[in-house]
Parts: structure tokens; sequence; C-alpha cells
């Protein structure tokens, strides 16, 4: 079965049998779900876990999660998972660039961090920055791919110039205290959360704008699923996607209902959970339309040419169908 021409023909007719998006049409399909608990995967995942937005679709689902930043991506290359809510992006960029079995459906977390360094810091600027230790996440990370293309575009900072820490938000911020390192790169959520207060020196968005121009945003999680998925099951992406869309306009429209499941599952103070549900419409996104695709091949672009990702952008591997369907049968 040609999966692109079922998501073309759904597009077309807007028929909610033809994706199985009511109940009676559901097949319930098994789905294997990962994400990273922690950072900004963890609001998104646990809300999703908890408000039954796949199983409300016919899905009997699985949740896995991950320690690891790109521990989803290894698990879905090894079979574990079948799609992953937010995959980090440079190594979505990276696996399907190789040819690995996996293609993106979705952008579904914008890279919303800023350079942070202490309040009492002689440090001004990014620029300042050249020989200092810089915290960001572990390398193969949409996160330290971004930082490491800002730092060189826009301040001809190379790798030599300073020295990366990887670690994440809590333990760099930590080590900031400490002063073990100058500055780090850490999610709005981490600073929110953190008892500390850093002084910001630029943010991912303002400086990923001198990059890429426009309204491109930086796009800091993906959608991704496992190819055997969509062969076996071609008309549960659209679903799949529809899923994602529920939890993204109800988590914007029940903030409280957001930290409810913050407190529950991750086991983080009622102030905190309020901190991260308030950002919740700033660093989620579900979209993966044409302009959503060159995003993502200008972040291929820019990583490529700081050398943190290698080969040739893989167009076919981003996949447009199964949004397009389900916006048409919405």
């Amino acid at each position: 079965m040609n999966i692109d021409r079922l998501f073309a023909a759904a597009k077309g007719l807007g028929l909610c049998a033809l994706l199985g998006l009511s109940a009676t049409a559901a097949t319930a399909e098994p789905l294997r779900i990962g994400y990273w608990s922690s950072g900004m995967s963890l609001g998104f995942g646990t809300y999703l876990q908890q408000g039954g937005f796949f199983e409300a679709l016919g899905f009997e689902v699985e949740y896995v999660t991950f320690p690891d930043v790109n521990a989803p991506t290894k698990a879905m290359a090894g079979g574990s998972i079948d799609f992953a809510i937010a995959a980090s992006a440079g190594s979505a960029l990276s696996v399907t660039a190789d040819g690995l079995p996996m293609s993106v459906i979705l952008a579904t977390q914008v890279a919303d961090l800023k350079y942070v360094v202490p309040m009492d810091s002689p440090i001004q600027s990014i620029a300042d920055l050249k020989g200092k230790k810089i915290g960001s996440s572990p390398a193969g990370s949409a996160t330290s791919s971004m930082s490491a293309a800002i730092l060189e575009r826009n301040y001809g900072l190379t790798a030599a110039d300073y020295e990366a820490v990887p670690g994440n938000d809590s333990r760099l911020a930590q080590f900031m205290v400490q002063g073990d390192i100058d500055a780090a790169a850490l999610r709005t959520v981490s600073l929110e959360l953190v008892d500390t207060e850093f002084r910001e020196l630029g943010s991912f968005r303002s400086e990923w704008a001198k990059i890429a121009g426009g309204d491109s945003f930086p796009v800091l999680g993906a959608g991704m699923i496992a190819d055997s998925y969509l062969e076996q099951y071609p008309d549960a992406a659209p679903r799949i996607v529809t899923a994602m869309m529920d939890a993204l306009t109800a988590g914007s429209a029940d903030k409280a209902g957001v930290a409810r499941a913050l407190v529950e599952a991750a086991n983080i103070s009622q102030e905190n959970a309020e901190a991260y549900a308030a950002l919740w419409d700033q660093i989620y996104t579900v979209v993966m339309d044409d302009s959503t695709v060159a995003s993502f091949q200008t972040e291929f672009d820019v990583f490529k040419s700081v050398g943190k990702v290698q080969g040739d952008f893989a167009a076919h591997k981003f996949l447009t169908g199964p949004y397009e369907a389900a916006m048409a049968s919405n």
C-alpha cells in the first residue's frame, strides 16, 4: 500500500471513517510511545499519558520513558518503540540522513532556551564566552547542535574556542552556582523551576532568527515514527497526529490539568508545576506543513555547516501527509 497516496486520499475526502478517527472505526492498534522523562518532554508526555488522548482514538498504548535525551531515537532504531513524541531534532535529522527506517511526522517542541550566567558574572554578552566553560545538553541533542551553530555562525566561536560541558539542566544550574562552569544554555522551563536566579545573555529564538531569518523557528523536538509501523498500520499516522493536536489544545485550555499531571506523575511541587504549565503555549507545537519542513531543512543545513550532521537532508523522510489528513478531517 502506498502510504503517501493514502494520506492524500484522506486529505481530499476528509472522511473520519478512512482515518479511523471515530470510535467505531478505531481498530485498537497497539502503539508504543516513548519520551524523555526530563526537560520539556516531561510536561507533554505526562499530560498525554494521563489524559488518554491516544486511547480515545482507539490505540492500545504502552508508554516508555527514558532518562536520556537521545534514548528514544536509539530505542526506535532497536525496535523498542513505535513513536517518539519529541525525539531530539538533531538526532532526527541525523538518522534520517543516514537512511535509518524512521520518518518525521511532526515538529513538537520549540527550542525555547536562553544563555545565562550567574548574576555576579563579569560576562556581559555571548561574545564574551570565548575561552569559557559552557553547559548544554549532551552531544547529539538538538540543543547542543543548535548552540554550536549559534556560537559559530553569530559569534565566530568554534568548538576549539570554548569547553562544552554536557549535562541536564538542573545539573548545569548547579555547576554554575558552584563556579564549575561559566555559562549555560538552559530551557525557560528549567529556569522557572530552579531556585537560583540567573542573568540572561540571549535567547535561542532571537539568535536563530539571525541565522535562519523570516519566521523560521528552531525545532527542538520532532514527532518521529518507525517506518515499520507506518507500513503495518498505514491509516494510524493521521490519528497519531490528531491525538497530539488534541493534547496540545486541551493543555493550552487546561493549565491546571497540566500542573496536576506534573505533580502526580513527576513528583514536583505545585508551584513548580504551575510555572511549567504556564509556558505550555510557547514551548510546544504540533505542526508539519511545508514551512515546517523548510525549517527542518534550514536546521539541517546550519548543523551541517558546523559539522554536527553529515550527508544530505532527507526530505522524503519528513512527511506532511499525516498532518494534512488530520487537519482535513477536523
